[in-house]
């Protein structure tokens, strides 16, 4: 039995990501909307497929895996670092690869995670 598990994990943005998606909206000549918006958030999704249920062990040494090494609490299971939006004051937006998809990044993770014993992780996408 397939399943996917969802992490989140909550990463500090670029410090130029602000500044330049106001220059972009200003450029398309959206001046008023680029003036709206006060900070950019943002997160990692990781969308980790296995062929069976984790052992208590396996689940902690994946954690181990993607939590970032001096923030292990900004990792969570199924539950996103950002509240639900009524869609009035901010906008979330989530890309990725394609489901019919396997990408470089989900190859390199899956090879990592079996030479770690993870070896029921099928595929490991990442979007943002």
């Amino acid at each position: 039995m397939s399943s996917i598990l969802h992490y989140y994990r909550e990463t500090e943005p670029p410090h130029s990501l602000l500044p330049s998606v106001k220059e972009q909206l200003k450029s398309l000549h959206l001046a008023e909307d680029a003036d709206a918006i006060q900070s950019i958030e943002t997160e990692s999704c990781f969308n980790v497929q296995t062929a069976s249920v984790f052992a208590e062990d396996q689940k902690t040494r994946l954690e181990w895996l993607l939590a970032e090494t001096f923030e292990r609490q900004k990792l969570s299971l199924e539950k996103s670092a950002f509240p639900e939006s009524d869609g009035t004051t901010s906008l979330q937006l989530e890309y990725g690869p394609r489901m019919s998809f396997a990408s470089a990044f989900s190859s390199n993770a899956v090879s990592i995670c079996q030479a770690c014993g993870l070896s029921t992780i099928d595929r490991l996408e990442r979007s943002k």
